[in-house]
C-alpha cells in the first residue's frame, strides 16, 4: 500500500492507510504504556507495585521520577532509590498523570514551527484539555476523571499523525488556515479527506481503548451524535476543548467557534458558565505547577 493519499481514495482508505503507517511508526510506542495504565486506572485494587512494574520498563521515566521524588519540591530527608517509595512519595494519582505526559509529550517534542503552529504550541493545549476536562469531571459531577485525562491528552492526536505521515498536504492545510477565514477540520477534510478527530477516533478504536475515550477524541468538536449514556463524558472533552480555545492556550485550531453548541451543551449538563471560570482558575494554577515540574527532565 502507497504511503501517499491518491486522488482516488475514499476516507475509508485514507484511515486504513493512516492505521498502518501508526503502527510501524514511533507513535505506537505510546500504545502499551497508555493501555496499561488505563487498566491500572480502572482496577479498584491496583497498587503502587502495578504503577511501579508498568513503569520500570521505561528507564528515562524511572530517572524523571526519581529526580521529581529527590527534588526540594518534596524535600525528603533522605535520598529515594527505589520507584515503588517514590510513587508513594510523589502520590498515585500524580505518577499515573506523569507517566501518561511523559509518554504522549515524546510525539510532541520535535519542534517545527511553520505558519501559525507548532508541535509544542499542540502539547500545550492538549495537556491544558486534559487538565480542564478532569476538573471539570470531578467538581461537577464528582467522578475521578482518570479516563477523562487520556482522552484530553490525546483528543488532537490526529494533528500529530497529519504532521508526520503527511507533511506537505498538512503544510497546504495549515497555510490556508493560518489566513483566519477557516476552522482546521473542514481544511483537512477538503485537502485529506477526513479530519484528525476521525484520525483520532480510528487510531483509539485500532488500539482498543474504551469506548467513551475513543468517543470523546472523535467527537471533540462536535458531540451532537454521541450516546445518551456517554454524554457526561464526551460533553466534557468538548467543553474542556472549547474553552482552552477560547482562553487561547496552546495552539488553537478553530478561527470560528459555534457559541450557540458551547451554551447548548453547558445547559444539558447543568453546568454554568461561572463555574467553568472558577475551574479556570484553577487550571491556570495546574498548569504552572506543570510547568515548574518540568524544569526536573
Amino acid at each position: 500500500m502507497s504511503d501517499e493519499i491518491s486522488n482516488g481514495q475514499g476516507s475509508e482508505e485514507v484511515l486504513e492507510l493512516i492505521i498502518n503507517l501508526v503502527n510501524k511508526s514511533d507513535i505506537s510506542s505510546i500504545k502499551q504504556i497508555v493501555s496499561e495504565i488505563l487498566e491500572v486506572i480502572r482496577d479498584e485494587d491496583s497498587s503502587a507495585k502495578d504503577l511501579k512494574d508498568i513503569i520500570e520498563r521505561d528507564p528515562p521515566l524511572c530517572a524523571r521520577l526519581l529526580r521529581l521524588a529527590n527534588s526540594a519540591h518534596y524535600g525528603y530527608a533522605k535520598t529515594i532509590s527505589d520507584i515503588q517509595e517514590a510513587i508513594i512519595c510523589i502520590g498515585f494519582d500524580a505518577v499515573r498523570e506523569l507517566a501518561l505526559n511523559q509518554k504522549v509529550c515524546e510525539l510532541f517534542k520535535q519542534e517545527d514551527v511553520r505558519y501559525c503552529y507548532s508541535r509544542w504550541e499542540l502539547w500545550k493545549h492538549s495537556s491544558a484539555v486534559a487538565v480542564t476536562s478532569k476538573m471539570i469531571y470531578r467538581r461537577e459531577f464528582r467522578k475521578r476523571g482518570d479516563d477523562i485525562y487520556v482522552a484530553g491528552l490525546l483528543h488532537d492526536i490526529g494533528i500529530i499523525v497529519e504532521d508526520q505521515f503527511f507533511p506537505e498536504l498538512f503544510n497546504s492545510a495549515l497555510e490556508t488556515f493560518c489566513r483566519g477565514e477557516r476552522n482546521l477540520d473542514d481544511i483537512e477534510r477538503e485537502i485529506l479527506k477526513i479530519d484528525h478527530a476521525m484520525i483520532g477516533r480510528t487510531i483509539g478504536e485500532d488500539w482498543e481503548f474504551p469506548d467513551d475515550l475513543i468517543q470523546a477524541i472523535g467527537m471533540h468538536h462536535d458531540p451532537s451524535a454521541c450516546k445518551r449514556d456517554q454524554k457526561q463524558f464526551v460533553y466534557t472533552v468538548y467543553l474542556a476543548n472549547y474553552i482552552c480555545q477560547r482562553d487561547k492556550i496552546g495552539f488553537i485550531e478553530v478561527n470560528k467557534r459555534d457559541a450557540t453548541r458551547y451554551h447548548k451543551y453547558l445547559s444539558e449538563l447543568g453546568i454554568s458558565e461561572k463555574s467553568l471560570n472558577l475551574v479556570m482558575e484553577d487550571v491556570r494554577a495546574e498548569l504552572k505547577k506543570l510547568d515548574e515540574l518540568d524544569k526536573f527532565d
